[in-house]
């Protein structure tokens, strides 16, 4: 008999324990909000804006389990302008640069809990293929947008540094700064410099409509630099939704968009979700 009695409580014992660990999975972070994480590259040896698989991975796990919900850029996209609507602690997955990892590592880890993330796209690396890591094809890239992926903007050919100056010595990012003209002696005007910044980025939304059909734009920065020239152009050629790397929790109504750097090696699991708590209501 009392053997029953212990086994009986030990039983309600683990219901309540597991009862316990279903709430705090589906605990409610925050409301009308998505968090926006960043990361670039994946690849065993870590370093820079490289993690490994099993960091990711270990990345996804935690949102699965602590009950982040995942959306999509479709449903980010009406949220911010179009007075959509989002589950409570939602969460946009970004990659930038376009390289080949996302489909090598992070796209398998994200099916295992259901989740798609966006990836913004360098045109010419993925045109050319004329850089040292590998990036995705086009091919690759309609494949896993029939599986709810998405690309987006990130320059053609301008994710670079160029000259501010004779000597060369003074740099800046080639998207938001009137470049020095060698051949010419002198820096560009401003009207050769929106003629060069609209060249490219009509070049890359031009591509991403031939190739993958692309209702919308959206435009992640490189470096996280922009200005309100390079906004103004893309705005008329109707792309609308501007991704930053300033940390912060997004809400409803804003064109530019905040994002947490989750894709560095010193993020460990801790860091992650204390990270994430960082936002928390």
């Amino acid at each position: 008999m009392k053997i029953r009695i212990l086994l009986l409580s030990l039983a309600c014992l683990l219901c309540t324990m597991l009862v316990n660990e279903a709430s705090a999975d589906t605990k409610t972070y925050y409301r009308d909000k998505v968090i926006v994480l960043m990361y670039h590259h994946i690849d065993k040896n870590e370093g820079g804006v490289t993690i490994s698989p099993a960091r990711f991975g270990t990345h996804m796990k935690l949102l699965h389990e602590r009950g982040y919900n995942v959306i999509s850029m479709d449903q980010f996209y009406k949220f911010m302008l179009h007075g959509g609507k989002v589950p409570e602690n939602a969460v946009l997955i970004t990659f930038d640069d376009g390289y080949d990892s996302y489909r090598k590592y992070a796209v398998g880890i994200m099916d295992k809990y259901n989740m798609v993330g966006t990836h913004f796209i360098i045109g010419q690396s993925s045109d050319l293929h004329n850089v040292k890591t590998p990036h995705l094809t086009w091919d690759a890239m309609r494949e896993l947008k029939e599986k709810g992926h998405s690309f987006y903007n990130h320059t053609y050919n301008l994710h670079d540094y160029g000259p501010l100056d004779k000597n060369g010595k003074k740099t800046g990012p080639l998207l938001t700064n009137r470049i020095y003209l060698k051949d010419k002696g002198r820096v560009e005007t401003e009207k050769e410099y929106v003629a060069r910044i609209t060249n490219d980025l009509s070049k890359m939304e031009q591509r991403l409509k031939e190739e993958l059909d692309n209702d919308y734009g959206v435009m992640s920065f490189p470096f996280g630099a922009f200005n309100q020239t390079v906004k103004q152009v893309l705005k008329d050629m109707d792309v609308n939704l501007f991704i930053t790397i300033r940390p912060g929790i997004n809400k409803a109504g804003s064109d530019e968009v905040y994002r947490l750097n989750a894709g560095t090696p010193k993020m460990t699991a801790n860091k992650f979700v204390e990270l994430l708590r960082t936002y928390h209501d």
